[in-house]
């Protein structure tokens, strides 16, 4: 008899056959679908309780700002870790590799910045 065909009663007398380990697994398997699923929702919460029209386009520009210049910055912290860890093991390589993720972090951020400028 296998562990997975044992049945577990518990204090209330339900039958708790696995089911729970394969929520479990199922929910390990698509956290990153399910936390972006949810703060999707979240962002668009404020987006769908705008009054006017454009509070609406003045509050999608606002979240895209704001998210593309975190994703930048996200960007460039991992570009100085290559780069960083290019000097470590001295693999011109990776240095080259991190020096261009940084400035393609940078970018990305500094166009992030020029939105208000490209929606206005």
């Amino acid at each position: 008899m296998k562990n997975t065909d044992m049945i577990a009663i518990n204090n209330t007398g339900s039958v708790e056959n696995g089911k729970l380990e394969k929520m479990g697994n199922f929910l390990n398997r698509h956290s990153n679908a399910i936390i972006c699923i949810a703060m999707l929702s979240i962002m668009f919460m404020g987006i769908a309780s705008a009054s006017s029209a454009e509070s609406l386009w003045t509050t999608v520009a606002g979240l895209i700002k704001t998210w593309v210049t975190r994703l930048g910055g996200v960007v460039m912290f991992v570009g100085g870790i290559m780069f960083g860890l290019g000097w470590k093991s001295d693999d011109a390589e990776q240095k080259s590799r991190g020096i261009q993720t940084l400035i393609a972090g940078a970018i990305v951020g500094g166009v992030a910045a020029l939105t208000g400028t490209f929606f206005a």
